[in-house]
């Protein structure tokens, strides 16, 4: 019951502030809110009586962004991988939203912290690309909404996330003509194993790390498949050998376990080929062509001759057909081609059975000579 002179749980001081008087299940909170406005007032008395209910049902109502982050990491099992993207991302969001509580946390402020990750103030920091950008926010997403599945807080305050629209790649790729021209130039400007190295990523979609470590064990059916032995998703799934890459690998001499053998038995590192790929992508019309562009040109080839979404992901070895998506590019006309080669000889077929009848001339009647009979001769 509430006591005299408080109305809906609220009353004016002499010095024109407000008291509150609140039970919320057994408990019963009063006090004085440092405001003189009634409507002030009112907001600050549900927002306390919603903490009171928060408690009650054993929910955090001062729970922060960090702490959500932290918990997350505490209680959540992952890959390497995973974990590290996670922990890439919560560094990047710590220093701005790790001490704003949860409950508080607003479109607004994700939008501002969204824009000190794509334009920093800080001259030293580089800024970030959209689609990292949007990793980072993702696995804030996935830490506070870990916490409200766990009943840590009651709900997600933000019901939609603003990601950054990421805008068209328009980084490089070769299409089907460019193929020979680079492998030309490749050949002129890289050595042996480069040349190998560079076939694999490009008409096989190998990644550089997998087209380094090529090994002669690796290759299977009377070479007819090669199986990578670090796919990142775990699989050794083999993938047809391209007849060009077969060539090339068949010329090199089998002294080591590896195709493609460093000094002293060590495997090149990472970047090996970048250099070569950069120089000839520019000899052909192509700069800023990088190693893994090769492999993204290499889905756009396949998509470009018909290949369906479902067979580049096995191809590319990638788990879900939306990663095998991004890496192929739009190639002018690829459709048209496509229809005009998987339908090539249909009407061909259909003329010699089915004669085309010509259709018949429209004839205006005004225009008829009554005097000639159709047969050239007038009539009498």
């Amino acid at each position: 019951m509430a006591q005299s002179g408080y109305k809906n749980g609220l009353k004016k001081t002499p010095k024109g502030f407000w008291s509150y008087n609140i039970r919320v299940g057994r408990k019963t909170k009063t006090g004085t809110f440092a405001t003189t406005r009634l409507e002030t007032a009112r907001k600050l008395l549900d927002q306390l009586r919603d903490d009171l209910l928060r408690q009650q049902e054993g929910l955090e109502i001062k729970l922060t962004v960090g702490e959500a982050m932290d918990y997350w990491l505490e209680s959540r099992y992952s890959n390497a991988k995973h974990l590290n993207r996670a922990i890439y991302a919560f560094d990047r969001a710590r220093p701005v939203l790790g001490q704003v509580q949860v409950r508080r946390l607003t479109q607004a402020e994700i939008i501002a912290f969204k824009r000190t990750l794509l334009e920093p103030d800080d001259p030293d920091r580089r800024p970030l690309a959209p689609t990292t950008v949007n990793i980072v926010l993702r696995y804030l997403a996935v830490a506070i909404n870990w916490a409200v599945k766990n009943k840590k807080i009651a709900e997600n305050p933000l019901k939609q996330m603003p990601y950054e629209p990421v805008p068209e790649d328009n980084r490089p790729f070769l299409v089907r003509d460019d193929v020979i021209p680079f492998l030309m130039k490749v050949d002129a400007l890289g050595n042996a194993h480069h040349q190998v190295a560079i076939r694999a990523m490009l008409l096989m979609g190998l990644r550089e790390s997998e087209a380094l470590r090529l090994r002669w064990d690796g290759f299977t059916g009377d070479w007819a498949f090669y199986a990578p032995a670090r796919a990142k998703n775990g699989k050794a799934q083999p993938i047809p050998v391209q007849a060009e890459v077969l060539r090339a690998v068949r010329a090199m001499p089998q002294e080591s376990e590896w195709v493609l053998p460093g000094r002293a038995g060590s495997l090149h590192l990472k970047g090996y080929t970048r250099k070569v790929v950069e120089e000839a992508g520019v000899e052909i019309g192509k700069p800023g062509l990088t190693p893994h562009r090769l492999r993204a040109s290499c889905a756009t080839i396949h998509a470009a001759m018909g290949v369906n979404a479902f067979q580049i992901r096995d191809l590319l070895r990638h788990e879900r057909i939306a990663t095998s998506q991004k890496y192929v590019n739009k190639v002018p006309c690829n459709l048209q081609v496509v229809v005009r080669t998987t339908f090539d000889g249909i009407t061909e077929m259909f003329t010699e059975v089915v004669p085309i009848i010509p259709k018949p001339t429209t004839v205006d009647v005004n225009q008829i000579d009554p005097t000639n009979d159709g047969t050239g001769e007038p009539t009498r």
